[in-house]
């Protein structure tokens, strides 16, 4: 019993649905013993890091050298400059490999194919040369390995939250790359720099100085794989990119507003305000109709785990009425666009909190335990936070939109610019993707 006790305890929190999912997993993923025996990782890791070192030879002297980049959804994918980079290289071929999102025991499997067919025409849109990881011939999932073989590979997200065969285990060997999907705030920094994802990365790309001594503080390997590039997430942000106008038609210029709920309405930190402000924002957008679009950004995890809560028929139609107000629509997917082409957030997502300040506007998050929330952020998020307008109720939410959005009283957006300057602009003008590009161009050279 103490045996088993003490994996449930070195398990807790590394997992983002349920226990039966977490069991599950450990099983799935071949983690029990890894799990149980730090020394049995630490020795896995240090195979890892030969076999690895050993193709970074081999590499050098290979003509053409394919990259995978493996996308589980388009809201996750911070790539495209990385991406279109390689494209104009002769030495290297990018592919993307869209791949299963969220297959868990108590999550819909038809709403996992629904995103997994999202992801595919996202990357059709894209022009990317791309193949999918389910065969639907077939019916059966692809094994990348024999398919492609990639020297390299990109993953998007650090969690079990899609299928063994595209999990770093499988790709230990390999040329591994993360760089996180969004800028890390929080401070639960087992999720964010010691899973096995972090630890096995032969390339872990971080966004800064702080973020880099918290992985030498706190991964497993004390960072060694670390590199400050900072973050492609907001590369597109800030790199000159003009947007398309991705809002729905109107008869007149109106202000346009974001809301982006997160999916943590059960977990960890228990940011999420969505139970609290579900209808209250759609009346708003009804009573703001003839002066504001909104635009209903959830999380993607969000609509899984309202299945399981209200039932397909409830979420679906929830979700319908976003899209069927003459003033407000749904984004599911690539945001890049909105963000800049909108005037102001209403948010309670962690990585939103410095993401949106690249864009300058201004942004409320949505507040409720606000000692519970404070203690969520790390030192760089800490000051993202006070850069927002913070809305406890209804009322502050419309005092928001009164004062600040259409009022333009906006008293943080000189300190806002300052934080720009300061920390999310490269000092030293270089894009985190050409730097990212250069470490593999080189490396292999």
């Amino acid at each position: 019993m103490k045996f088993i006790t003490n994996i449930l305890a070195k398990t807790k929190g590394m997992f983002t649905v349920s226990f039966l999912d977490s069991i599950y997993k450990l099983l799935i993923f071949g983690d029990l013993w890894r799990v149980a025996f730090p020394f049995v990782m630490k020795r896995y890791v240090r195979k890892s890091r030969r076999l690895q070192q050993k193709t970074v030879a081999e590499l050098k002297n290979k003509k053409q050298i394919t990259v995978a980049f493996f996308l589980q959804t388009p809201t996750t994918w911070k790539y495209d400059k990385i991406y279109r980079r390689m494209e104009q290289s002769e030495r290297f071929l990018p592919v993307v490999v869209a791949c299963p999102y969220n297959m868990h025991l108590n999550y819909s499997k038809t709403e996992c194919l629904n995103v997994l067919q999202k992801t595919e025409e996202f990357a059709a849109a894209q022009g990317y040369n791309y193949i999918s990881a389910f065969d639907h011939e077939q019916n059966k999932w692809l094994n990348v390995r024999k398919k492609i073989n990639p020297d390299i590979v990109f993953f998007t997200k650090p969690y079990k939250d899609t299928l063994p065969d595209y999990y770093i285990y499988k790709f230990r060997d390999k040329i591994t790359c993360y760089s996180g999907y969004g800028i890390c705030n929080v401070n639960i920094y087992r999720l964010n720099y010691n899973l096995p994802l972090n630890n096995l990365l032969y390339h872990f790309f971080v966004e800064s100085d702080l973020h880099l001594k918290i992985a030498q503080q706190y991964s497993d390997v004390k960072g060694e794989n670390a590199l400050i590039t900072g973050s492609p997430a907001a590369e597109p942000l800030i790199d000159g990119h003009a947007p398309k106008d991705v809002w729905k038609p109107q008869n007149k210029e109106k202000k346009r507003i974001i809301w982006a709920p997160h999916h943590t309405i059960d977990y960890l930190f228990n940011f999420s305000n969505f139970l609290i402000y579900c209808d209250f924002m759609l009346a708003l957008a009804k009573k703001y109709e003839d002066s504001i679009q909104f635009v209903f950004k959830p999380h993607p995890v969000l609509k899984f785990k309202l299945i399981n809560l209200w039932g397909e028929a409830k979420t679906n139609e929830y979700y319908e009425k976003w899209r069927n107000l003459p003033n407000t629509q749904i984004e599911e997917g690539y945001y890049i666009d909105l963000f800049l082409s909108s005037d102001a957030m209403i948010h309670d997502c962690a990585s939103f909190t410095s993401e949106y300040l690249h864009t300058l506007k201004p942004v409320c998050f949505t507040v409720r335990e606000e000692e519970n929330v404070r203690r969520q952020w790390n030192p760089f998020g800490m000051q993202a936070f006070e850069l927002h307008y913070h809305a406890y109720n209804e009322q502050d939410i419309e005092n928001f939109i009164e004062n600040v959005v259409l009022g333009g009283n906006d008293t943080k957006a000189t300190d806002r610019k300052t934080f720009f300057e300061n920390y999310l602009y490269p000092k030293d003008g270089i894009m985190p993707s050409e730097k990212i590009f250069k470490i593999l161009e080189n490396e292999v050279t």
